[in-house]
């Protein structure tokens, strides 16, 4: 999956991820903030928001799961 991130703030960025990605990701960055995309009432991305700090370290982690 492509990787898409966008800045939404001065230091706010939303970052588009797959849902088989977003429990870890969740879970490994403190995740509290995110909107999720639905067809046919299953969930298959997610747009997380995290500041400019903790997005180096989920691009870093995205890579990881070669996403």
């Amino acid at each position: 999956m492509e990787t898409n991130y966008w800045q939404i703030d001065e230091d706010l960025y939303k970052v588009h991820i797959s849902d088989d990605v977003y429990v870890e990701i969740k879970e490994d960055f403190n995740i509290e903030s995110s909107c999720k995309y639905m067809k046919d009432g299953k969930i298959f991305a997610y747009d997380i928001i995290v500041d400019e700090k903790k997005l180096k370290k989920v691009l870093k982690r995205l890579e990881e799961f070669d996403c």
